[in-house]
């Protein structure tokens, strides 16, 4: 498989994720840090056993034995980690572009804030040593997990 077709297959397969969340990650019932039962609770039980993760770990080298010979090389372990950079940076650069116009500008940048909004539980605008060690604001995320890649989205207030 040539780069050209890895590199769409994975976008592909990111645009899939990030549009339709729900439908592709194995869970969007868990929360805060139960990332590692979103990505390898496989039957959503709230456990993980070795035959998820196994399962799990097949699944994933399939999709990294790019010319299915039964061996991943170095060249298809090497195509994969840039392509899950690549989307990783493109995800970055989007939220940093808030009017989608292609470019990021230093208003843009400067005032892109991140998660300060959830960590700043009060709302005054500033972060005391209290709110930045409180986990309770990691409640208010979805983590979504597609093959080896996860993510985590903002939970809706309603």
């Amino acid at each position: 498989m040539n780069m050209m077709k890895l590199m769409n297959c994975f976008a592909s397969s990111l645009l899939l994720a990030t549009l339709s969340a729900n439908a592709v990650s194995q869970s969007d019932e868990y929360t805060g840090d139960n990332w590692l039962l979103a990505k390898y609770d496989a039957n959503g039980d709230a456990q993980i056993t070795l035959e998820e993760i196994a399962s799990k770990k097949l699944n994933i080298f399939q999709h990294m034995d790019l010319d299915s010979d039964g061996g991943v090389s170095f060249s298809e372990y090497e195509t994969l980690d840039l392509a899950k950079r690549k989307a990783l940076l493109k995800s970055r650069f989007i939220k940093l572009d808030s009017d989608r116009n292609g470019k990021v500008s230093q208003s843009e940048y400067s005032s892109y804030m991140g998660l300060f909004a959830s960590i700043d539980s009060n709302g005054d605008g500033a972060l005391t040593e209290e709110e930045i060690n409180n986990g309770s604001k990691a409640e208010a995320y979805v983590s979504h997990c597609v093959l080896w890649f996860c993510f985590r989205t903002k939970m809706d207030d309603d």
